[in-house]
């Protein structure tokens, strides 16, 4: 199970990575500068800290994840909405991106948000069940 952990919080960390660092490399060219691009990088950088840490205390790892995929949600969250109110934009933005083989820009928007969905559940499951099993674990004073 921490191995599947693990590989989930690294995964979601370099697609949500790259994706978000893609689109702050496009500032230098003239794009308006986010800053919620910044909170992404931020949650991406956590949760590699996340699975960094995940062998060793599984709890607080989870309790990082959760952070870094908050941090992460503030980037996507809006991103989610236009994409489902504005369908034949998105459409437009994934055949474009197809045309001009513009690859991670296409895996960040489609496969970045099923990955932080995962990501979250993953990390505040295993937080609910680690701190369950602590309950049971303790004793009684």
């Amino acid at each position: 199970m921490k191995a599947v952990t693990v590989t989930l919080y690294v995964l979601t960390a370099l697609v949500t990575g790259l994706h978000n660092f893609l689109l702050l490399t496009v500032m230098v060219n003239g794009a308006p500068f986010n800053p919620l691009n910044f909170s992404a990088l931020l949650g991406s950088a956590t949760l590699l800290g996340a699975a960094k840490i995940a062998p060793l205390r599984p709890r607080v790892a989870a309790a990082v994840a959760l952070t870094g995929s908050l941090l992460l949600r503030v980037y996507y969250a809006p991103m989610l909405v236009v994409s489902f109110s504005m369908p034949f934009t998105t459409r437009s933005e994934i055949r474009d991106s197809i045309r001009f083989h513009d690859y991670v820009l296409l895996v960040g928007m489609l496969l970045a948000p099923i990955l932080l969905i995962a990501c979250t559940a993953n990390s505040a499951l295993f937080w609910v069940r680690h701190r369950e099993s602590r309950k049971v674990t303790e004793n009684p004073t």
